[in-house]
């Protein structure tokens, strides 16, 4: 077995988060900042039961700071195709390159999905079903059926995907 480093990709994709969730994160940041200047700095009570000072600050440090930095930094889904099989990477979460060998993988197909309604949003998930998603933006990707599991990941050019992946499959 050799580094994954040292492995000749044959596609790899990119994917950043979606506009939707930045829109979200950026809006509870803004939120924490406006608590922290209103309430930390300048004296005022922020709402009708404010925390204590030290709570502001740690939501500020937390949602305010960390959390936005991460997503708009840090936070991606790369899709890599290997002569052996499928890598993904959803970072910051996984520390190495989650492994999907073709000799684990029984199909593959290119598939057009609401993230919202099968996984109930972005992300890393599984839903009821028992599937597995990671799902960095879109509406497309591939669904891979492994022999206990199905996972499905978002993919900005699924059929370049399958593609890469039909002819490492065929050699």
């Amino acid at each position: 077995m050799y580094d994954i480093k040292t492995r000749n990709v044959l596609y790899k994709e990119v994917q950043r988060p979606q506009l939707i969730i930045w829109i979200i994160f950026l809006s509870i940041a803004a939120l924490m900042w406006y608590a922290f200047i209103h309430q930390v700095l300048l004296g005022n009570p922020f709402g009708s039961k404010p925390a204590s000072n030290a709570t502001v600050i740690v939501f500020w440090l937390i949602f305010g700071l960390a959390f936005p930095l991460i997503l708009l930094k840090w936070t991606k889904l790369i899709v890599e195709v290997h002569e052996d099989g499928l890598y993904i990477r959803f970072m910051p979460f996984h520390l190495e390159y989650k492994k999907f060998l073709y000799k684990e993988i029984k199909s593959y197909k290119s598939i057009k999905f609401s993230p919202f309604t099968r996984f109930g949003g972005w992300g890393f998930r599984v839903n009821f079903k028992g599937e597995t998603g990671y799902i960095s933006s879109g509406k497309q990707g591939i669904e891979l059926t492994l022999k206990y599991q199905t996972v499905v990941i978002s993919a900005k050019n699924p059929d370049e995907l399958i593609k890469a992946m039909d002819i490492k499959n065929a050699l």
